[in-house]
């Protein structure tokens, strides 16, 4: 199909032949339809993963004798997962229409502002709620202890340092993991955007 495209595109602006305006349209609806599709199909996989996460990591802690922090983590986990779904309905939301282009524009900044949003919630979210798990995981061990007997300047420190780690690493992980499942699906609703585009002047 991009083929087909490619080489109707070069009739068009090149030899200026056979160049018919529907016909192109109607490619580029189906190749975006399919693009579109596999993001969803990625992501409504990868949101049901979590299940399994989250009842491995419940079990494990569970098996560690750490029932508490079992369901604390088992319990964001899950909670991820209802939120991932909520933002998938949203961008569902959007369905294509006769205008294809102007879906596609709301399609990609709807995405963008996703990214947005779980950019920011991976800045903060390690910090508020990975640390606790932390303070139940180390709770009545020798690390506690000897983290407690420190100085509170020490320890403030110690918790600063390790909210800064947690959120750096959360956003380099959600940024390389979406670079790496969808980037080059975004990549090309922005080419085939930037295509429509030309082909709206094309109509002027």
């Amino acid at each position: 199909m991009e083929k087909s495209i490619e080489n109707i595109w070069k009739e068009g602006f090149e030899s200026n032949k056979s160049f018919k305006l529907p016909l192109v349209k109607d490619l580029y609806t189906s190749k975006s339809n399919l693009i579109i599709d596999k993001i969803k199909s990625t992501s409504k996989w990868d949101n049901i993963s979590l299940i399994p996460m989250a009842i491995f990591l419940f079990g494990l802690f569970t098996y560690l004798d750490k029932l508490l922090l079992g369901i604390y983590v088992g319990a964001l986990i899950l909670s991820l997962f209802f939120l991932n779904k909520k933002m998938l309905k949203r961008v569902d939301a959007f369905n294509p229409n006769s205008n294809t282009y102007q879906y596609l524009i709301n399609y990609d900044a709807q995405l963008k502002a996703i990214q947005k949003f779980y950019t920011k919630l991976l800045a903060i979210g390690p910090t508020v709620f990975i640390i606790p798990a932390y303070w139940m995981y180390f709770q009545g061990t020798p690390v506690m202890s000897g983290f407690m007997g420190l100085d509170i300047y020490f320890q403030i420190l110690i918790i600063g340092v390790t909210a800064v780690l947690l959120s750096g690493l959360g956003v380099l992980s959600y940024k390389l993991s979406t670079h790496l499942f969808y980037g080059k699906l975004i990549t090309r609703i922005e080419e085939i955007i930037n295509d429509m585009q030309e082909l709206e002047k094309l109509e002027m």
